[in-house]
């Protein structure tokens, strides 16, 4: 998909040199736009892990930059919000901590979880793109920078405890009246991100490009799909290794499930793919006005 979109970015290009040599087609002109935009979709995060599902949601970006025109190539730099959500469902798994129960007898107690983490993050996102425009069509790709702004991932699910006594060797379990049952939790908890960066990509059309003015403003309104795909890992790595599970050492029915990309060592990339809508306005002071359709820069 990454060498698809840049291949046609390329011949994109060169084809627009050719026509200008040909025909004298475009003007030369330098045009320059300010741009708000906005998108929504589909978005989920790509792990290596046989031991969870991820399943996405929707996410979208609303976002505001520069945009140069000339001759066919264009070239953008912006800033931009982006919401990523994504469900992580994790295969269940058993964890072990030896301790002491109430009585004091030496026990090892086995917890079994079921575990969901909701990844709610937001970026601060700074899109570059370099393309091809042509009476109305453009096409771009190039690379983006995020911060994570306090991202926290919403971990709900069940686990259950049971024991084994290691002066009997007898496991105790189903037994609500001495703790040994299911236990609900339901948190919100901290994750550390690494800077992303990731490659973006642009398709669409100018809805303005066939409405005929006089003005030597131009208006262009780019409806056009859009996608990103994150080219490191997000998950950070924590000072002190986490563990799954913590259960309290003071009461083995109180336990803190960590997220789980919180305990991996494994990469963990975004992806996006959505309808993007920008309106951009702005012109070149040396274009000659008359009547056109759309932008000059298409004449």
């Amino acid at each position: 998909m990454v060498c698809v979109v840049l291949l046609i970015v390329g011949v994109g290009i060169a084809n627009a040199q050719a026509w200008k040599k040909r025909s004298g087609g475009l003007s030369g002109d330098n045009y320059h736009f300010g741009y708000i935009s906005g998108s929504a979709g589909y978005s989920m995060l790509q792990m290596n892990s046989s031991g969870a599902v991820s399943k996405g949601a929707c996410g979208g970006t609303v976002g505001l930059g520069y945009e140069f025109r000339n001759s066919g190539f264009w070239t953008s730099v912006g800033a931009q919000l982006s919401f990523h959500r994504s469900t992580l469902t994790v295969d269940e798994y058993t964890r072990d901590f030896q301790g002491f129960d109430t009585q004091g007898k030496a026990t090892t107690f086995h917890y079994r979880v079921n575990q969901e983490d909701v990844q709610e993050w937001n970026f601060i996102d700074v899109p570059i793109l370099f393309g091809y425009y042509i009476q109305g069509f453009y096409i771009g790709a190039g690379p983006k920078l995020s911060y994570a702004l306090n991202p926290k991932t919403h971990t709900k699910g069940v686990y259950n405890l049971s024991a084994t006594n290691l002066d009997y060797n007898v496991t105790f379990q189903d037994m609500p009246n001495r703790g040994y049952t299911d236990y609900a939790f339901d948190t919100k908890q901290q994750n550390r991100l690494n800077i992303g960066v990731s490659l973006i990509g642009e398709i669409g059309y100018d809805l303005l490009s066939s409405v005929p003015t006089r003005s030597t403003v131009c208006h262009v309104l780019k409806l056009g799909f859009y996608f990103e795909y994150g080219l490191n890992g997000l998950a950070g790595k924590w000072d002190t290794p986490q563990r799954n599970i913590n259960p309290d050492p003071n009461n083995a029915t109180q336990a803190t499930v960590n997220p789980y990309i919180n305990t991996l060592d494994t990469r963990i990339v975004p992806f996006f793919a959505g309808a993007k809508l920008t309106y951009m306005i702005g012109g070149s002071r040396t274009a000659r006005a008359g009547l056109h359709h759309g932008c000059m820069c298409y004449q």
